[in-house]
């Protein structure tokens, strides 16, 4: 029963207001799908342009995933001063480096720009689920936060097409869009008093900057959660930890084995994933001869068909279980990455490519839906931090540097197959080690786990059985 007065913490059907906060929060992961795809496909244009070679970029590359691993530090601030105002710096401090990235002059200038702004957009992205998480109904939680992730992928789909139009090949007529966009990086250029060198990359750099118009929405329209206001209203009657306190609540014992669970699983995802995404450009243009737009049309089916893989992730976690869902996907993730770096064929690549995205966005899909659920709102955005931003992100940054070191020996395919293992032993982990939280509320997930309930979430909390099916 609700105690009179409170709030309902769960939301009992889908409301105007949380669509417009879906749409609000949607434009995050679609700018974290274009920002990583834009890394990519831009990998040979840089790496031309400021004098990288293959090596060194996987220095770069690991430099800028480092990003991942600070953006830590905003969610712990998020469960401090909320999710809202956290939003809006983060949205702010991305847009500002993506659009210094189009000025960078040699590649220190184009890493340090490139980390920073992933610092923010990771932190803008993780916010994103926390809030959808905290704030959508039980029933429709894994597939609100399913259908939020895929719009990653729309993400990777835009740039995909839109690149071909403004990474010209040698000799090519210009068109409206490549020759607007040079002629503002010219303007800045010469505004910023750096030599004008033509160079397209910088044009999808500086489409970036449309984030910013976001802050004026985000401001005006968007609400603190209800559960973060219930938590803060519940802290507000004990005494103030301090930031070091709060920031270690995750590693109590209570906590401890959801945190290593979930940042055991990241890692095995990363494991292969941040290495296939930083050279597969690389490989398809300079190894099997592929054209800018042949590898974006590769890549444009291939994430049109992991928009199905979230969709089919956010129906087959609350149809058959987050461990069922997450270990499968895991499992034909490995099998078909290795599949991709070993063909050569236009039909082979597209075929495997296409498989590949399907299973991991899949397997991502289910894994952010367990780092959003298991930890309390007092918490979550700490926990999701540590979990998924700090020790979940170890393997993203030190495989593609571990790969670096022997690409030039065992050639990009076998660099990438030698650690394919990653995402079967993280379906071991998952099916021994893993809760099973299908059609649960927040608060009925802490009671199951045994961590304790601060009294105003149990009394604002609607009496509600789990979801079978």
């Amino acid at each position: 029963m609700r105690a009179p007065h409170a709030p309902a913490l769960e939301a009992e059907r889908l409301s105007p207001y949380l669509a417009f906060l879906f749409a609000l929060l949607s434009t995050a992961t679609l700018f974290d799908g274009f920002d990583a795809a834009m890394m990519s496909l831009a990998s040979a244009d840089v790496r031309a342009t400021l004098d990288i070679s293959r090596g060194e970029w996987s220095t770069v590359y690991g430099v800028y995933k480092i990003g991942v691993v600070l953006s830590f530090v905003f969610l712990l601030s998020a469960d401090r001063f909320g999710r809202r105002s956290l939003m809006m710096v983060t949205v702010a401090g991305f847009t500002i480096f993506t659009g210094l990235t189009a000025l960078a002059r040699d590649a220190w200038e184009f890493t340090v720009c490139q980390l920073l702004a992933r610092i923010f957009l990771t932190a803008e992205y993780a916010l994103a689920i926390i809030m959808v998480g905290e704030e959508f109904p039980a029933r429709f939680r894994g597939r609100a936060i399913a259908v939020l992730t895929s719009l990653a992928t729309v993400g990777v789909l835009a740039i995909a097409k839109l690149q071909p139009f403004i990474l010209l090949e040698d000799g090519a007529a210009g068109n409206w869009l490549h020759d607007a966009g040079a002629a503002a990086v010219a303007w800045l250029q010469r505004a910023a008093g750096r030599p004008v060198d033509g160079a397209d990359w910088r044009i999808l750099y500086l489409f970036g900057v449309a984030p910013l118009v976001l802050v004026a929405g985000l401001r005006v329209g968007m609400r603190e959660t209800r559960r973060f206001e219930a938590a803060q209203a519940a802290a507000a009657q004990r005494p103030a930890a301090g930031l070091l306190a709060n920031a270690l609540l995750p590693w109590r014992p209570e906590y401890r084995r959801r945190t290593a669970i979930v940042a055991l699983l990241w890692n095995c995802v990363y494991m292969v994933t941040s290495p296939a995404v930083a050279y597969w450009v690389i490989y398809a243009r300079e190894d099997l001869g592929f054209s800018p737009h042949t590898v974006g049309d590769v890549i444009f089916w291939a994430y049109v068909a992991g928009v199905g893989g979230h969709v089919a992730a956010g129906w087959a976690i609350d149809r058959f279980g987050r461990r069922n869902t997450c270990a499968a996907s895991y499992v034909l993730a490995a099998i078909t990455l290795v599949g991709l770096f070993h063909t050569q064929s236009m039909l082979g690549q597209y075929v495997w490519h296409i498989s590949t995205v399907f299973c991991f966005l899949a397997a991502t899909t289910a894994t952010h839906v367990y780092a959003s659920e298991l930890f309390p709102t007092e918490i979550r955005a700490t926990g999701y931090g540590w979990a998924s931003n700090f020790f979940g992100r170890v393997t993203e940054i030190a495989t593609p540097l571990l790969v670096g070191l022997f690409v030039d020996r065992l050639g990009i395919p076998w660099s990438v197959t030698t650690v394919a293992f990653g995402p079967i032993l993280g379906a071991i982990l998952v099916l021994r080690f893993a809760p099973e939280t299908r059609g649960m509320t927040l608060e009925q997930i802490q009671e199951a786990l045994g961590a304790p309930q601060p009294a105003a979430a149990r009394a604002a909390e609607p009496v509600q059985a789990p979801v079978s099916g």
